[in-house]
C-alpha cells in the first residue's frame, strides 16, 4: 500500500505531460518529450521518502498498541525457557485424562492437575484442544522412558489405569 502511495505523485507529475502530448498528437503536431531529468529528480526524492517511511511511523506519538496480557505472559515464558536452556523437541508424554463433556471436562482436568501436583514432582499440562480437555504428564525423549513412567502412574493411581497411555508431543528438554 505504501508503494502505491509513493507512486501517486509521480503519476500526477506525468499526467500534464501525457495530456499535452495526446492533445498535440490529436492536432497533428509532433509530441513534446517528457522532461526526464525532472522526472528522475522526483523519483529520487521519493526513494528517500520510502526509506524514511518506517521511521516516520516510529516517531508518531499518538500510536498506541493494545494486546492481550496473555501474549505478554507467553512471550516472557518463552524467553525465560530460552534463558534456562530449554528446547522444544519431538518426544512423548503420558496422557491420563481426555474428555469433551461440556459441563464437567474443564473442572475435572483442573482437579486432576492439582491431585497429581500434590503427589508427584512432574510437569503437568492441561490442554484444551477443541472440544476436548486433556491432562498430560512429563517430558520424555524416548517412548521407553514414557512407558516406564506410565507404569508407575498406573500403580500410584489405579483409578486412572484405564485412561493412561503414551502420546507423541512437543516436549521441553533442558
Amino acid at each position: 500500500m505504501k508503494r502505491f502511495l509513493v507512486y501517486i505523485p509521480v503519476l500526477l507529475l506525468m499526467l500534464p505531460a501525457e495530456s499535452a502530448r495526446g492533445q498535440a498528437v490529436a492536432e497533428g503536431a509532433t509530441a513534446s518529450p517528457v522532461d526526464t531529468a525532472a522526472l528522475t529528480a522526483v523519483t529520487d526524492s521519493l526513494a528517500s521518502l520510502v526509506l524514511s517511511y518506517p521511521q516516520i511511523l516510529i516517531d508518531m506519538p499518538n500510536v498506541h498498541v493494545e494486546q492481550d496480557s496473555l501474549i505478554t505472559l507467553l512471550m516472557e515464558e518463552k524467553i525465560a525457557g530460552i534463558e534456562r536452556g530449554e528446547q522444544e523437541v519431538a518426544g512423548f508424554r503420558v496422557q491420563i485424562y481426555s474428555s469433551n463433556h461440556p459441563q464437567r471436562a474443564k473442572s475435572e482436568a483442573l482437579q486432576l492437575e492439582q491431585r497429581i501436583k500434590q503427589v508427584l514432582p512432574v510437569s503437568v499440562y492441561v490442554i484444551y484442544a477443541s472440544p476436548s480437555w486433556k491432562v498430560r504428564l512429563g517430558d520424555f525423549r524416548t517412548e521407553a522412558e514414557a512407558a516406564e513412567f506410565r507404569d508407575s502412574i498406573k500403580q500410584l493411581f489405579p483409578d486412572l489405569a484405564d485412561y493412561t497411555y503414551i502420546v507423541r508431543d512437543q516436549v521441553k528438554i533442558r
